[in-house]
């Protein structure tokens, strides 16, 4: 649970205007359950799609609604006390490149890993990684955000169709708001000035 608390703060869903905070497709009126942890910076927004936090279903036996949203993340973060070593693509998915891999050791001492599929391994450091409870959450949270970017470039350097090697948010962002303005301009009598912003599209 220290693990948890520390990777963002816990929110109610249906608290949360869709506009202002990023839900990751979880559904803020309790199909996907009432709490989820969530860390933001300047920059950026993070869900955290918790399987212990979703609701059980008695008509989905195969925990389908669960594996919806973990099983599209680019990145699983795997709590494994088992004593047993993981296996990567254990937990099943379309999207699932890098597994955060914690175990727990003696003495509040964690080791931390990870395990992707191949082609992605130059961009990752595997570790493994000692490190304390205390700063456990903060080093997952960042193996997690770098995983989660290495993905993409991965995914969009494999996909033909991409055009870009990395297109990201704000570029993406930036060349739809051109695109709204070029359908919306009549007459166009926008100083110069306030044009060329989408000239580094």
């Amino acid at each position: 649970m220290e693990l948890l608390s520390g990777l963002g703060q816990l929110i109610r869903l249906s608290d949360c205007p869709a506009d202002l905070v990023y839900l990751g497709g979880l559904d803020h009126s309790g199909t996907d359950g009432e709490f989820a942890y969530f860390w933001q910076d300047e920059i950026t927004q993070v869900i955290f799609h918790v399987a212990t936090l979703m609701p059980n279903m008695e008509s989905d036996h195969l925990y389908s609604n669960k594996k919806l949203h973990i099983g599209n993340n680019f990145v699983t973060i795997v709590y494994n006390n088992s004593g047993k070593p993981y296996q990567f693509g254990t937990i099943k998915g379309q999207f699932n490149y890098v597994e955060v891999i914690v175990e727990p050791l003696d003495l509040g001492i964690n080791r931390v890993s990870t395990q992707c599929i191949s082609g992605l391994e130059s961009m990752m450091y595997g570790g493994p990684n000692l490190i304390s409870d205390q700063w456990l959450p903060v080093l997952v949270r960042q193996m997690a955000l770098h995983a989660n970017l290495a993905s993409v470039v991965h995914k969009c350097s494999h996909t033909p169709s991409s055009g870009d090697h990395y297109l990201s948010n704000w570029l993406g962002r930036l060349r739809k708001i051109a695109r709204i303005r070029d359908k919306g301009i009549v007459e166009d009598h926008t100083p110069a000035a306030l044009q060329d912003f989408t000239t580094y599209t």
